[in-house]
């Protein structure tokens, strides 16, 4: 046997009786946690223990209806680990007719398999009926295997390796139903899939109250700042004007002017902020792992998430780049192309780069506490004001030289602090509900070392 160490410091056995090569050859595949898998005594395949069925896309021609209320969950409603309910699509119920065989059911899994692969969900709410997009696949557990344990040995380091390695094709990867149905499985005893399970719901729990505090703050800034938007009624549309470009939208209410209320102080965001966009460096230097390079589909919701399509670069790369291009610990980043709007708060020295399609933000004005102005700046009202600044039908740019202009509602310090604690306590328990999931993880993983 003839054994080669990695830059990981992993095994891999050129010449092992433990490893297939007539299935597949590559390092990746034989794994030696993957091979430790396969050999458990208690090692099983998903398909022994559950039924995998796909979904179905939009018949031709249909479209997500506002009147509708038939929930229509696609790969993009849970690529964070749970699903955003409060950002679904719905269809409508003649749409619903030609989909109704293929509904999703409480306490039923999710797992994408076209695109990114591997974002896995549980429906942990009970709808009456509810459909999902064809790029997933549903996991009907049977009594033998708890869906909240599948769930974190899904979302566990060995169970997406399996994942990544079950895919087929180039350009866009696809997990097909039948490499679902090959996953293997670690199944130990009732007691302890219900231990994991007892993990995963106090991980739920808690997003869902950082959720609610989210909300409560929406709702507090909104009220703070409503007298700000005042809309002049009068000229609802300008039929002929150099303000309006309707290759963006044609929507009268989007190119409403909205009138700064003289109750209701201003500042511009060029006194607010300084800022500095960030930089490329060519598809051709990015890595599979080093140090990250964030873009702008690597910021969530007031936080940085790595992802299975964030990128990374070298040292020698970053050392070049880093006095310029590395965001540091109390900037807050600002996506301003594509999805503008986006925003993180750097609480950390990690070594990160950012794109060009980001802004690092720094503070300049004392009058303002960061967590609120991450509420402030992604509201749905500024945020429209940032849309109007942009430019691209397909792809958004913020204008940049504009953004320094545009006007902000002044709000006062007691209400931001109220604002901003709960932004902290919705952050904080978005942090312990990730910990418990990486609880559940570790847990699995030492079983399966075990």
């Amino acid at each position: 046997m003839v054994e080669i160490k990695t830059k990981k410091q992993n095994t891999f056995w050129l010449w092992s009786n433990e490893i297939d090569f007539q299935k597949r050859g590559d390092a990746t595949y034989w794994s030696p946690e993957l091979v430790i898998l396969e050999k458990h005594k208690n090692s099983i395949s998903l398909n022994k223990v559950a039924q995998i069925k796909g979904g179905k896309r939009l018949p031709l021609g249909e479209n997500f209806s506002e009147n509708g209320k038939i929930p229509y969950i696609r790969t993009t409603d849970f690529t964070t680990g749970f699903i955003n309910y409060a950002g679904l699509k719905n269809i409508s119920e003649k749409t619903f007719n030609v989909l109704k065989n293929y509904q999703i059911y409480k306490n039923e899994v999710l797992i994408s398999i076209v695109g990114t692969i591997g974002a896995i969900a549980v429906l942990d709410r009970d709808f009456e009926i509810c459909n999902f997009t064809e790029n997933a696949a549903k996991i009907v557990c049977s009594e033998k295997l708890n869906p909240y344990y599948l769930y974190a040995f899904l979302i566990s380091n060995i169970g997406q390796q399996q994942l990544k390695r079950l895919a087929v094709g180039g350009v866009q990867p696809k997990l097909p139903l039948y490499g679902v149905e090959e996953i293997k499985l670690l199944l130990p005893d009732k007691q302890t899939q219900q231990k994991v399970e007892r993990i995963i719901k106090d991980a739920f729990v808690l997003k869902n109250k950082a959720e609610e505090e989210r909300k409560e703050a929406d709702l507090i800034l909104e009220n703070s700042i409503k007298e700000f938007f005042i809309t002049d009624d009068k000229k609802a549309f300008w039929r002929w004007s150099d303000g309006i470009e309707i290759i963006k939208t044609l929507e009268p209410n989007f190119w409403k002017k909205t009138i700064s209320s003289k109750k209701h102080p201003t500042i511009k965001f060029g006194d607010i902020f300084n800022y500095k966009k960030g930089t490329e460096v060519g598809s051709a230097l990015y890595q599979d792992n080093g140090i990250p390079f964030l873009r702008v589909s690597d910021l969530g919701d007031f936080e940085i998430e790595f992802g299975n399509s964030s990128k990374y670069i070298n040292e020698t790369l970053f050392d070049e780049l880093m006095a310029e291009f590395q965001p540091h610990r109390g900037e807050l980043l600002f996506s301003k192309d594509a999805t503008i709007g986006l925003m993180a708060k750097i609480d950390t020295d990690v070594k990160q780069i950012i794109s060009s399609g980001i802004l690092r933000l720094q503070m300049k004005h004392k009058d303002f506490d960061p967590d609120f102005l991450m509420a402030l700046l992604t509201n749905k009202f500024i945020n429209q004001e940032f849309a109007k600044n942009s430019t691209g039908s397909v792809i958004k740019h913020l204008n940049v030289g504009k953004l320094s202009e545009i006007e902000l509602p002044y709000v006062s310090k007691q209400i931001q602090g109220v604002i901003s604690n709960k932004i902290n306590s919705s952050l904080s328990k978005r942090q312990l509900s990730k910990q418990k999931l990486q609880e559940a993880q570790d847990f699995i993983e030492n079983l399966i070392k075990k």
